[in-house]
């Protein structure tokens, strides 16, 4: 404890909750990016030059489905991690983990190209390394402090 009953938050955790809103600050960038695309009125519109409408699909499932929701949990994981809080913790290894091998996954059987599996696997493993460390570990222990 520190001067006026507030924990120290060690520097891991500190790091970890900073790559967490990097990363949600990304998606959600991401997402305006694409509703306004979608709102916009595409000019180059498959679905009218006789192509299918995959992409007002995809763009509508990143904005609206996949990357809003995701900005919004890591930036509420960071702030109850940063706080202590164990199960934000636990949500959050098990975030990683998935996105670290869910990543690779898709990038095999959907032909992308290696950096969309190379780029979340590693920020995955990076993130996962600062929350496995004794000092973050002890900063979000299960324990009662009154």
């Amino acid at each position: 404890m520190v001067a006026g009953g507030r924990r120290l938050v060690p520097m891991q955790v500190r790091v970890a909750v900073t790559g967490f809103n990097a990363i949600g600050g990304v998606m959600l960038t991401l997402t305006l990016a694409a509703i306004g695309v979608l709102l916009s009125g595409m000019q180059v519109d498959p679905a009218r030059q006789g192509g299918t409408a995959y992409l007002d699909f995809v763009l509508f499932f990143n904005a609206i489905l996949f990357l809003f929701p995701l900005a919004v949990v890591l930036v509420f994981l960071g702030v109850r991690i940063k706080r202590g809080e164990h199960w934000a913790w636990l949500a959050s290894l098990v975030f990683w983990a998935f996105v670290g091998t869910m990543a690779p996954l898709l990038t095999w059987l959907l032909p992308a190209p290696l950096l969309f599996a190379v780029v979340p696997a590693g920020c995955a493993g990076g993130l996962l390394a600062l929350l496995l460390t004794p000092q973050a570990r002890t900063h979000c222990a299960d324990v009662d402090l009154d």
